[in-house]
């Protein structure tokens, strides 16, 4: 449709007379799916107006505004008086399904993620001009440079509509021979090639000619010239020579260097709120150094954030620079602005959880100044109570004029409650079923109840357990726990063990220690070994108690816990230390005394890689003229109560001890580098390192049980996590080997 001539030819028909003419009615021709009542809305001339030439030149170019007009021819008649205009339109066809033809490399879904045309749209050209663009910008991206593509459209018999079909012509990927740069004396090529995406073809790697990222990576060449003080410098392609009939492209990219720039006298003014000195020791950039964009950028983001730090998030920090030839003399003028106060803390996206469970977490309160530091602190213990995916969004909306803010928290529900059932397979139990429900976040206010049953041949187990996380809106922790288990005699274990108790656990934040709570905990549990493996020798201890034996304690224990993430935690650390007392005050007849330490240190290495080391000590001892029981003993091995991956379980004992007789003092170390292939799915190497000894005496921290391999870990919705551990034992019994670890299901 050609505007101009529907213009010439309205402008033909329409009377120059300067009478005035009253619009008798308006009728519309040709439309098939739209209304000639939305035609004539839009065309917006209703009868008994007076008839202008400009109102139906208006009226004309909001049809074709619409785009949904293939062509529209307006004409003019005198009925009755009165003007009648008559309006002949073209509709574009409706789509009747859009197709793709030739797309071998790039997915169905994906192209049409990119295009803008749908199943009932009007088959517009511009909007298929536009699609078309977009999908060679697509394969672009994937290195498809000599892309074409048209489109076709067919049309549909006894009906206004087409089907759209997108013709493909893929071509093959463009690749780089070389890349070579010019020109450049002050910065080797090699930190160029280190700072660039574009790369040369080689058989380990793909090389793709991408023309996007190329421009890109000429501003990334311009930018490690500015950090070095060459402020004027420019990269631009030279030239680009096709090679092998097209297939391959060398590259050459031409550097202009310019002057080098040294920074001068360096002052600040304005700050009132924050002293000299502590501005002085953030100022990194000193005089005769290169002249330095990066350098001077992370400068005012140091100075701005002790102005956070403080509450005056409006502060700004304005650079002028003096330039006297090589040299550029830098002032920053600080414009402190007012602090801000919190007006009110408004939260959004709770829809299970109530206000007051988040609101406890909080560490700023309407009132407070606005401390960077302090809501940092509130979103990870926020995200630290597990209920939300991610941590909250945090944003701000000014009240007055003064700065005052109200703070805005968005959290995003997550399933917190699930019911497990099933089956599942451990390296020590084999196959077991699992019937269990847990929810951690109970009718929205933090509670968590959980029942857990497990049964198979060798393992039965039930366990309930609640926790209330603030007694009586107070900073104190309450978990109660009733259990009842079995583990039947299996390999290692020669003999049957059966218990069951319960257990009260009350915890409170250390007051002097950040990330830190204390717990106390009373546990009194029976126990029952029967059904002894004939291995096990008639004169054993074991076989000479009274059973069943009653066990009461109690355990003073202090944990802090820093890390980012309560599920796969990147930075921070983990850290406990406890001591249990088994009878004497507390009653009961078994007696000892044991400590236990761990820490566990997370760190990213780099992109999504995670190194974890993980320390543990335990130490057990009787007391009162009582000797430590064999089952009290610490045995490894396995990935259960003291792992050593690469060993069966309970395999690790003092040299010198029968296999069921443990040591009374342990340690062992993890190191592991983390990495996720997905949310829900991640890779693990690890190397474990640990023994155990008659007493702390004979321990000797060079002669260690090594074990390397690698897992995995899945997470499964409503049924728990899989794991797999294949660790390599150096100091196995009998001699090196390899050690499957499996773990389907919950952990009791």
């Amino acid at each position: 449709m050609k505007l101009a001539a529907i213009m010439v030819s309205a402008f033909l028909l329409w009377p120059s007379s300067a009478r005035a003419i009253e619009v008798g009615r308006v009728d519309v021709e040709g439309n098939i799916f739209i209304s000639e009542k939305k035609i004539v809305s839009v065309f917006g001339i209703i009868p008994g107006e007076q008839y202008k030439v400009d109102k139906v030149s208006q009226g004309i170019k909001r049809l074709i505004g619409t785009k949904d007009f293939a062509d529209i021819t307006a004409l003019y008649r005198i009925e009755d008086g009165r003007a009648v205009i008559t309006l002949r339109v073209e509709e574009y066809p409706r789509v009747k399904a859009v197709h793709f033809e030739g797309n071998d490399h790039i997915k169905e879904e994906d192209l049409k993620a990119k295009i803008l045309l749908r199943d009932g749209f009007f088959a517009r050209p511009a909007m298929m001009t536009g699609d078309i663009i977009a999908m060679k910008e697509l394969y672009n991206e994937k290195g498809y440079n000599r892309v074409e593509i048209t489109s076709r459209s067919t049309p549909v018999p006894g009906e206004n509509m087409v089907h759209v079909t997108y013709v493909v012509k893929e071509g093959k990927k463009v690749k780089i021979r070389n890349i070579d740069f010019l020109g450049n004396g002050a910065i080797e090529s090699k930190r160029f090639r280190k700072a660039i995406e574009s790369h040369e073809d080689h058989w380990w790697s793909g090389g793709e000619y991408k023309p996007k990222v190329l421009e890109e990576d000429l501003a990334k060449i311009e930018s490690l010239y500015r950090n070095e003080g060459y402020l004027d410098a420019r990269a631009a392609v030279m030239r680009i020579d096709e090679i092998n009939e097209g297939s391959h492209v060398d590259i050459y990219v031409k550097i202009d260097e310019g002057k080098r720039y040294y920074a001068g006298d360096i002052a600040w003014s304005g700050n009132a709120v924050v002293e000299d000195g502590d501005i002085e020791r953030l100022i990194k950039l000193k005089k005769g150094d290169p002249f330095s964009l990066e350098a001077i950028e992370m400068m005012q983001m140091a100075i701005n954030s002790v102005y956070w730090e403080k509450g005056y998030i409006w502060s700004r920090i304005r650079p002028k620079q003096n330039i006297r030839k090589q040299k550029i003399d830098l002032e920053l003028e600080i414009i402190e602005n007012n602090p801000a106060s919190i007006n009110e803390i408004k939260i959004s996206g709770n829809t299970k959880t109530f206000e007051t469970v988040i609101r406890r977490e909080l560490d700023v309160y309407p009132g407070d100044r606005f401390i960077l530091g302090d809501v940092q602190r509130s979103v990870r213990e926020i995200f630290q109570l597990g209920y939300f995916n991610g941590p909250p969004n945090i944003d701000t909306e000014p009240v007055n004029e003064e700065g005052d803010i109200n703070l805005l928290i968005e959290v995003e529900e997550k399933q917190t409650g699930n019911f497990k059932g099933g089956f599942g397979f451990s390296q020590l139990n084999k196959l077991s079923g699992f019937l269990g429900v847990q929810e951690n976040n109970f009718l929205g206010r933090g509670k968590t109840v959980a029942m857990d049953w497990e049964f198979g041949r060798y393992r039965k187990n039930m366990n309930v357990r609640y926790m209330e996380p603030y007694l009586f809106n107070t900073d104190v922790s309450v978990t109660v726990s009733v259990f009842n288990w079995i583990q039947d005699r299996i390999s290692q274990q020669y003999y049957t063990d059966r218990r069951k108790g319960f257990s009260v656990q009350a915890g409170y934040p250390f007051p002097w220690l950040d990330y830190t709570r204390v717990y106390l905990m009373y546990r009194f549990e029976q126990i029952e070994l029967e059904n002894f493996d004939p291995a096990y020798p008639e004169w054993g201890s074991l076989r000479r108690v009274d059973w069943p034996l009653n066990k009461s304690t109690v355990t003073l224990n202090m944990g802090r816990n820093s890390t980012d993430s309560p599920f796969h935690p990147t930075t921070g650390s983990e850290t406990s230390a406890s001591a249990e007392i088994a009878g004497g005050p507390f009653g009961g007849n078994v007696k000892f005394v044991r400590y236990n330490a761990t820490t566990s240190w997370f760190r990213n290495l780099f992109w999504k890689f995670t190194y974890h080391l993980d320390m543990e000590i335990g130490l057990i001892d009787g007391y009162g003229g009582s000797k430590v029981e064999d089952y009290e003993k610490f045995r490894l091995g396995g990935n259960r109560r003291y792992p050593l991956r690469g060993y069966d379980y309970y395999e690790v004992v003092p040299e010198g001890n029968d296999p069921y007789v443990g040591g009374r003092f342990m340690t062992k170390y993890t190191q592991e580098v983390v990495f996720p292939f997905s949310q829900a799915v991640y890779g693990l190497v690890f190397f474990d390192a640990g023994n155990t000894w008659n007493s702390f005496r004979d321990a000797n921290m060079f002669s260690l049980k090594r074990g390397l391999g690698v897992g995995v870990r899945l997470e499964v919705p409503g049924m728990g996590n899989l794991g797999f551990d294949y660790g390599y034992g150096f100091d196995k019994e009998g001699g090196p080997g390899w050690e499957p670890h499996f773990a389907f299901g919950t952990f009791f």
